[in-house]
């Protein structure tokens, strides 16, 4: 220890109290410090290297105490605090992972975090979950020899679940582990002897590792807040986590090295090259490569998007392969999705097992339309897989109930979703939805190991179709995105008699051949939307008679549409951000659609009054951001519209009674204004279903005097009149409106 009182002036109560506090800080980073030696003389046996960022922690500490010595007057407070604070963060950033065998600065965070909890008195069950492959089990195993170091618990025990479903197998398993032999057959007098004998070992720790059902402790004879065991449980399954009683903030999530690339920076992508080169070495030393060969080998990793259990695979299988030439053909052959024999079988079906233990049938093909669907990472331009369009093609595709309500459709989608998510398949936030490269790629090798075929081709540098497209007549899905190609041959008839579903996005065509889509009699799903330069779509499209969806959006150069009035099937027809003038003739012969986006078409012009009253099941319909006319009266005209989006002029508004209810629509965002048939849309409200987002927007207007509806939740006024001599006038007439719609809860948001 440190005696401060010769190096320091100062008095009174503050400076014992300050000296009181160094004096142990430093107490206690020497025990730290004394910690570490015993384990890098453990390590030197075992012939592994230490860390880097164990030799900077103890620099860093020899510098701490040097400026504990040097310290002279305790008296100043703001410097004593600041040396406070720097040995406490310090001793909280202490290494726990020494050696260079352990690879990603998360795991040291997640073991604190993990240690942390076993220290608070509330916890009793912690949860560890994550994705297959990610690293839970490691985790726990480090958690473990932590806790064998410390003194605080008095033993750990280890059971690995996995496959055990009857509670006489898993009680057998906790007694060996613990030294107890249970004879009886009767499940409860097993739990009651468990129960005693853990009693007795006073404080302990349960890892309960690999866990897929839920297990009620009690039966087992595992009583935490009796016995005074801590258990760790490990799993794929969030929602189980919950189920064994596991607070919220006891959850710990495990990701991949780069989970969202979008925020990977170059430490991560060197986390993934390290445990590579990692398992390529020996004994814990790195493999040193040639630099030609560290460049393919770092192309190599990033095909695995920073999951370890696939990279240590992949490391194995080019253990002792100096030859640039086989390192060409590993990394071509991953370009083309053949990962490899070992790969298929030790990744493929470690994470196979997520999708077999969904259990139900329907679940199951809902994770493959989902995997297949969305994209494997965030796109340069910040484009990502909307979970609105995502909950659609669900629909489109029959995987959800289309003769419900929209609310019912989404939060059945999100049930879905949730379900998936809680199974670490997939990841989601409010507004978008991302799968892992790896977990997609178990989709589409579970599909042809089902003798399904299907495509997926995302951001790859082809310049043509795929030829497999062309000839394969038992395909059944095609998503391809941000690919280099620039154009499709004009005598192109891919012979795909059953392909169901066509996704080609972000490509540099600017048509699509007449002849395109002469076999495609089955497609029900057409999706070309993000192509830029495409001006516009063949008139064949006409004969796709079961096509239920059709999907062109952000195609800014889009000018020509042919007439749809033939696809009688179509029920979501989406044609939204192109340069379109007029809208597709045929739309009032579309009995069935049901979902109609025409926004953001800024020179689009038509009536909604011309074909509103044909289209009697529209439950969906955006026209904001157009030239569109719009009447009340052709939106109280669709009897079971839910969700609205347009501009309506305010010179229709001129008796103080019209009633401007709209029935079953929750979800609206009505822009009132000097419209002239032009929207001014500032910004997009959310018109996602059930949202219950109703907003009444004021635009440029020269009246207020109405009576607005009755049920909105905000108000935006984006400009008052420009003619109106006092704009106070308006401020009245909006006042009155107010005070006529007599509602509740609204926000008001003025600009």
């Amino acid at each position: 220890m440190m005696n401060l009182s010769e190096g320091v002036n100062g008095s009174g109560h503050n400076r014992s109290v300050c000296e009181s506090e160094i004096n142990q800080l430093v107490r206690d980073l020497d025990f730290e410090k004394n910690d570490i030696a015993k384990q890098l003389q453990c390590l030197e046996s075992r012939r592994k290297k230490r860390k880097f960022e164990v030799d900077f922690w103890l620099e860093e500490l020899q510098d701490i105490k040097e400026s504990v010595r040097h310290m002279n007057n305790l008296n100043d407070t703001h410097h004593v605090s600041e040396l406070i604070q720097k040995m406490k963060r310090h001793k909280e950033e202490k290494p726990l992972t020494l050696s260079t065998e352990y690879v990603g600065w998360r795991l040291d965070e997640n073991i604190k975090k993990v240690l942390k909890l076993l220290d608070d008195d509330k916890v009793f069950v912690i949860g560890i979950y994550g994705m297959g492959g990610v690293g839970k089990t490691l985790l726990a195993t480090l958690v473990e020899n932590e806790v064998k170091r410390k003194t605080t618990f008095k033993d750990v025990f280890w059971v690995t679940v996995s496959d055990i479903t009857n509670i006489s197998k898993l009680q057998n398993d906790i007694a060996k582990r613990i030294g107890v032999k249970l004879d009886e057959d009767d499940e409860r007098i097993r739990a009651y002897h468990l129960s005693s004998a853990l009693e007795k070992k006073e404080k302990s720790v349960l890892i309960l590792d690999d866990v897929w059902r839920y297990i009620d402790l009690e039966k087992v004879g595992i009583i935490p807040k009796v016995n005074g065991i801590k258990v760790i449980v490990t799993s794929r399954l969030e929602h189980l986590c919950h189920q064994m009683d596991c607070w919220s903030y006891a959850i710990i999530q495990m990701f991949p090295f780069s989970f969202l690339p979008v925020f990977q920076d170059d430490d991560e992508v060197d986390q993934d090259l390290e445990l590579f080169k990692l398992k390529l070495g020996h004994d814990g030393t790195p493999k040193t490569l040639p630099h030609e060969i560290e460049k393919i080998a770092r192309c190599i990793v990033e095909r695995f998007h920073g999951l370890p259990l696939a990279i240590s695979v992949m490391a194995r299988t080019m253990k002792g392969i100096d030859d640039i030439h086989q390192w060409k053909h590993a990394l071509n052959q991953l370009k083309k999705f053949e990962m490899g024999p070992e790969v298929e079988e030790e990744v493929f079906k470690v994470l196979k097992r997520s999708y077999v233990n969904l259990m139900d049938k329907d679940l199951q093909n809902c994770f493959l339309s989902c995997a297949l669907l969305s994209i494997d990472r965030f796109d340069e331009d910040g484009g990502m897989i909307d979970k609105q369009e995502l909950i659609m093609k669900l629909v489109d595709n029959g995987q959800i109930n289309k003769n419900i309500c929209l609310e019912e459709i989404f939060d059945e989608g999100n049930t879905i979703l949730n379900k998936l998510v809680s199974h670490s398949l997939i990841r989601s936030g409010y507004f978008w939805v991302y799968t892992h490269p790896l977990v997609r790629s178990m989709a589409c090798y579970t599909m042809k190991e089902s003798q399904r075929n299907v495509i997926v081709e995302l951001n790859e540098k082809f310049t043509k179709i795929p030829l497999s497209f062309g000839c394969a007549t038992d395909l059944e899905f095609v998503h391809i995105r941000n690919c280099v190609i620039e154009e499709i041959s004009e005598d192109l008839s891919p012979n795909c008699r059953k392909l169901s579903t066509l996704i080609i996005n972000k490509v540099s065509i600017n048509h699509v051949p007449e002849s395109f889509f002469k076999y495609m009699n089955s497609l029900s799903i057409l999706d070309l939307s993000f192509n830029e330069s495409l001006v516009s779509l063949p008139n064949s499209i006409t004969n796709l008679r079961s096509l239920v969806s059709l999907i062109v959006k952000e195609c800014d150069s889009l000018k020509h549409v042919p007439p749809l009035g033939e696809l009688q099937a179509l029920s979501r027809l989406v044609i939204s951000e192109t340069s379109i003038e007029e809208a597709p003739q045929g739309l009032e012969k579309l009995n069935n659609l049901k979902w109609l986006d025409l926004s953001r078409n800024e020179r689009l012009d038509l009536e909604l009054g011309s074909f509103s009253s044909y289209l009697t099941k529209l439950q969906y319909l955006d026209l904001r951001k157009t030239r569109a006319v719009i009447k009340v009266e052709d939106v109280q005209r669709m009897k079971i519209l839910e969700c609205f989006g347009g501009a309506i002029d305010c010179n229709q508004f001129m008796q103080n009674n019209l009633d401007m209810s709209f029935g079953l629509t929750k979800t609206y965002h009505l822009i009132l204004g000097n419209v002239c048939g032009k929207s001014k849309c500032r910004s997009f409200i959310n018109l996602t279903p059930g949202s219950e987002n109703r907003c009444i927007e004021f635009q440029d207007c020269d009246l207020f005097c109405r009576i607005l509806p009755k049920d909105h939740t905000l108000l935006r006024i984006c400009s008052l009149c420009k003619n109106n001599r006092n704009p106070w006038d308006s401020i009245q007439q909006i006042n009155q409106s107010i005070n006529q719609s007599m509602f509740n809860q609204n926000f008001y948001s003025f600009k």
